[in-house]
């Protein structure tokens, strides 16, 4: 079958990073711990002295459980390691690593979610080179996957500045809405400042939409902040902010009219998100509100998104990544609450598609196969045209379609010219 989708859109991706990755150190064949012996190491695989690299996951393991320093401490003695997840939740550490940022005595090798992010903000930064050639890259694997626009939420001004060049060259194959990560509520006052300025220097392929925070972890680190325990757990997760503080950046974002963003994977984190914009709306502060990944959502949850301007972003593709080792991580209650897409539709809560690249490949086909797939293993098929959910809402913005059959991205074109 041959489709055809008009602006066809990523709805959630964090762009520059997909580049980074993709020109990294990639972990993600590795089937044990002990493999780290076999890697092929270059030179661009280093932050300074840092080795980095991408991609593991310990569910993919014959034995799943989560790494120690002790097989990097013997590859690596004298190199600081960090290697991150799958899913950007946790970095795999050596004691080189430890030592350099002064972990305590108990580390166990793994740090998750804001120690993970901590530590990799302590790396040396990028170049500017370095940043167009990822940019580069991620423009292409986008375009490659389908995409002729994307929904970044890792804006920076910086970049920001890079991609506008690129345009004005139109070296810029893609149409980028943006999002500033906000990392603590004393760091709101600088991501004010940097969409100011943002929009104080517009560019037709660029928008600026809001502000957004990590609120739980992931399912695959068990982080996500679920409203039970895990199975063979007494952790239901973990929140990485004070509620009174997302409330207080809620708040601060919708008066000046930006659009709020939450990273919400857990059932739990999602309902307290929303529970929080509905007091936020009653005391008479209205903005719009965009959940990010929902993995899992309780059917009260979604009954109390109707009076709110909210948008839910989904990623199928995380079904095609996740569901194999769902069932020995989710109560039973909460796995028939997962990939939830088709409640949100019937319930008419506005629902976009996207990848999570580089979590995931930037990937149109990848999508329509995790729908397909869902289905036939007892998933809710999503009654309606999948197409629909990968659309920019804003037809208007540039001339540009993807051509597809049910397996392969023939062309992409953008502003009318063919990119493939």
């Amino acid at each position: 079958m041959f489709f055809k989708i008009q602006n066809a859109f990523d709805s959630h991706c964090h762009f520059l990073a997909a580049g980074q990755v993709a020109a990294g150190l990639s972990l993600k064949n590795l089937n044990a711990p002990q493999d780290v012996k076999h890697l092929k190491i270059q030179p661009h695989h280093f932050q300074g002295k840092w080795l980095v690299g991408f991609g593991w996951d310990q569910n993919q393991w014959e034995q799943s459980q989560f790494p120690n320093q002790t097989i990097l401490d013997e590859v690596f003695p004298n190199t600081p390691v960090i290697f991150s997840r799958a899913d950007g939740h946790a970095s795999w550490l050596n004691s080189a690593a430890a030592a350099e940022l002064n972990l305590k005595a108990d580390f166990n090798g793994v740090l998750f979610d804001n120690q993970h992010i901590e530590a990799l903000m302590t790396l040396p930064p990028f170049t500017t080179a370095q940043n167009k050639n990822f940019a580069e890259i991620s423009q292409k694997l986008f375009n490659k996957g389908g995409f002729t626009h994307v929904r970044d939420l890792s804006m920076t001004w910086p970049t920001w500045l890079m991609l506008s060049q690129m345009s004005e060259k139109n070296e810029l194959t893609i149409c980028i809405e943006s999002f500033v990560t906000v990392e603590n509520a004393n760091d709101l006052f600088r991501v004010l400042a940097e969409i100011k300025q943002m929009q104080q220097a517009p560019n037709p392929q660029l928008r600026i939409q809001g502000v957004k925070l990590f609120l739980d972890g992931s399912l695959g680190s068990k982080t996500a902040y679920l409203s039970k325990n895990y199975l063979e757990s007494d952790s239901n997760g973990q929140l990485s902010w004070d509620l009174n503080d997302v409330k207080h950046v809620m708040m601060q974002t919708w008066q000046q009219g930006l659009e709020f963003a939450v990273h919400t994977i857990g059932d739990e984190a999602v309902h307290q998100v929303v529970k929080m914009a509905r007091e936020i709306s009653a005391a008479g502060v209205l903005g719009r509100l965009h959940l990010e990944h929902v993995q899992i959502i309780r059917p009260e949850t979604i009954q109390l998104m109707k009076p709110l301007h909210v948008t839910c972003h989904m990623q199928p593709c995380h079904w095609l990544s996740d569901h194999s080792w769902l069932k020995k991580v989710l109560p039973p209650e909460l796995l028939q609450n997962s990939f939830s897409w088709e409640a949100l539709r019937k319930n008419k809560i506005p629902l976009q598609f996207g990848s999570d690249s580089p979590i995931e490949a930037a990937s149109l086909v990848d999508n329509k196969k995790a729908l397909v797939e869902s289905t036939k293993a007892g998933w809710p098929a999503l009654n309606d045209n999948w197409i629909k959910y990968h659309q920019h809402p804003d037809a208007s913005w540039t001339k540009s379609w993807t051509e597809l059959s049910d397996e392969k991205i023939q062309q992409v074109y953008f502003k009318g010219e063919p990119l493939l």
